[in-house]
């Protein structure tokens, strides 16, 4: 053969590698987190960049504040207080419909309290609150509504609906004064961000709806739940997946997107709580009291919750740190009443192998051809092109489908055609600087950790699991130089400590990017599994140190080694205990 043709041959084989891997990852046989990660920022960015951040007049949430907690009393609250706060809303405010993010799984300890509360709920548009779970040790409490759908349609169906072991609903007599009920679990991507909520969950072979659909579905006359099946000439059942969910109403089909998780996102509106300026807030304790005007709430739909820190019903979420769960509940409701719901479709795969395979053939039988200059052009504008039609797809349509994927593709497909017979080329440039035994051991004990080791260290046992402790830099002008703590071998590592080794990751890209909200929220977390631990308290401090700071673009979160003193002696200070590294 003759050299010239070696040479595109070979250039062409390399240039398909990106296509490959990127196929593969599309396809989920190579772990690929960070691309996942990507896709993630990118949607949360698109959904920042159009949300409305107007007022929704139509749906009002009745907000148990810590206002109202200091003035009634500590959660729970007597029922017959609830009870007085319902009959208000109805006989004096005149609501249309009442959705509970609330649970009373427990009897009332007053005699005569759930009695009360049961009349004020009898024979009125109510909707329950109640919520599943799968902790090991959880058990069933309270009783749950009638199923929507039986789980025996979606078998033998590409559908992975959320299965859940037990629940927490309400105590016998609530529920059948008010027989409605919706669960208000939401479904944490691996970051911790809330993004999506199931639309139906699934236990013992029966599928429950959500608070949010609940509620919708009041408001309409409550009609029952179909499932709306992908259809095709030559799709079998195996092949047909759960498209949306449909609703029968004034003669018309109303179809609900889902993805395959029968999930769907929540389109924020603006920034949570009170003050965010997207729904209207009405604190529990000016109802109670007799401040708010009688007729203020006419028609509207309201949800009863909390943005008391205290109550714990506070989320991370793409639009901000600390969003109250019943505001994502009333998002979903808002998208709902207007027929516009945000979904990953189920032939997100199908469409993310198309853009691949086109875009990628395209510059490996296109750029090498073209000098340099044309071959840019082309990769831009493939880049562009590629970018433009996802864009437009989930604005204009609310289909959110991958991305980070191809752009990495063309990205990388490109380099290596216009880098010619140099793609080969590179050097690996390791950190300067070396530690000494005093300085470990001194840092031991600034860090809580028994032991602490460089990355050349870590190399040298790959069957041990680090978790990286920080970035140092041993000099002025020197790059940042991480160090890392045994955590043990990887076969002995607990579940427990694994998810609290992901939790500490995001933490830790949080602190990186200058995110002390986000960093705020995984760090009270992490105290919350492992108290003892001086690391998750040292960063703590970090972070309220560095909120008193305006933003550095030079940040890269490295600490001076200098800097770094050890805290007082506490007993139990290194948190867990870890097995000996080999």
């Amino acid at each position: 053969m003759p050299p010239t043709l070696k040479q595109r041959g070979l250039r062409t084989g390399v240039m398909l590698i990106p296509l490959l891997l990127a196929a593969l990852h599309a396809l989920g046989f190579i772990p690929t987190n960070a691309l996942h990660r990507l896709d993630n920022t990118v949607y949360d960015v698109r959904l920042r960049a159009t949300m409305p951040g107007t007022l929704e007049s139509r749906v009002v949430i009745v907000d148990i504040d810590s206002q109202s907690l200091a003035a009634v009393g500590p959660w729970p609250w007597p029922r017959t207080q609830l009870a007085f706060l319902v009959d208000t809303l109805f006989e004096q405010q005149q609501i249309a419909v009442l959705g509970f993010d609330i649970v009373f799984p427990k009897p009332d300890p007053q005699a005569g309290g759930d009695a009360a509360l049961a009349a004020a709920l009898r024979d009125r548009p109510v909707v329950l609150g109640y919520f599943f779970s799968n902790e090991p040790a959880a058990r069933n409490t309270g009783v749950l509504p009638a199923p929507v759908m039986s789980g025996g349609v979606l078998q033998g169906r590409p559908v992975r609906i959320t299965r859940w072991d037990t629940f927490e609903s309400n105590i016998p007599e609530l529920a059948e004064a008010a027989p409605r009920a919706g669960a208000f679990n939401a479904l944490p991507d691996s970051d911790g961000m809330v993004r999506s909520v199931p639309l139906l969950a699934e236990h013992q072979g029966q599928a429950y709806e959500s608070l949010a659909l609940a509620v919708f579905r009041r408001v309409l006359g409550s009609p029952p739940v179909e499932p709306g099946f992908a259809t095709g000439v030559v799709m079998s059942r195996r092949m047909s997946g759960l498209e949306s969910l449909r609703l029968q109403h004034q003669g018309q089909t109303l179809a609900i997107p889902v993805d395959e998780r029968v999930s769907a996102l929540v389109p924020y509106r603006g920034r949570g709580g009170p003050e965010g300026g997207s729904f209207t807030y009405v604190s529990a304790t000016d109802l109670l009291s007799g401040r708010v005007p009688p007729a203020q709430l006419q028609g509207r739909i309201v949800l009863m919750g909390t943005t008391a820190p205290e109550l714990k019903d506070l989320r991370l979420t793409p639009v901000g740190a600390n969003y109250p769960g019943v505001e994502a509940h009333a998002n979903l409701i808002t998208a709902l009443l207007d027929g516009h719901l945000p979904v990953k479709p189920d032939y997100a795969l199908g469409y993310e192998l198309v853009v691949l395979v086109v875009a990628g053939l395209a510059l490996v039988w296109l750029l090498p051809g073209l000098g340099v200059g044309s071959g840019a052009v082309l990769s831009v504008g493939l880049l562009v092109s590629v970018i433009g039609l996802n864009s437009w797809l989930q604005v204009r349509h609310g289909l959110v489908l991958p991305l980070a994927g191809t752009v990495l593709m063309i990205v990388l497909t490109a380099a290596l055609g216009l880098a010619s017979r140099r793609w080969m080329d590179g050097t690996v440039q390791g950190h300067p600087g070396e530690f000494r035994a005093a300085d470990l051991a001194r840092l031991c004990a600034v860090y809580g950790v028994r032991q602490l080791a460089t990355d050349q260290d870590r190399q040298r046992q790959p069957g041990v699991v680090w978790q990286e402790i920080d970035w140092l830099r041993l000099n002025p002008g020197d790059p940042p130089v991480p160090i890392y703590t045994p955590l043990g071998a990887s076969g002995d590592l607990t579940s427990e400590l694994r998810d609290e080794l992901r939790q500490w990751q995001q933490a830790l890209r949080a602190w990186r990017a200058q995110d002390w909200d986000a960093c705020d929220v995984h760090l009270l977390n992490l105290q919350r599994q492992n108290a003892k631990k001086v690391l998750y308290r040292l960063y703590a401090d970090r972070v309220a140190s560095q909120r008193r700071l305006p933003f550095d673009p030079a940040w890269d979160g490295a600490a001076p080694i200098e800097s770094l003193q050890a805290p007082p002696s506490r007993t139990g200070s290194t948190g867990h205990t870890m097995s000996k590294s080999p």
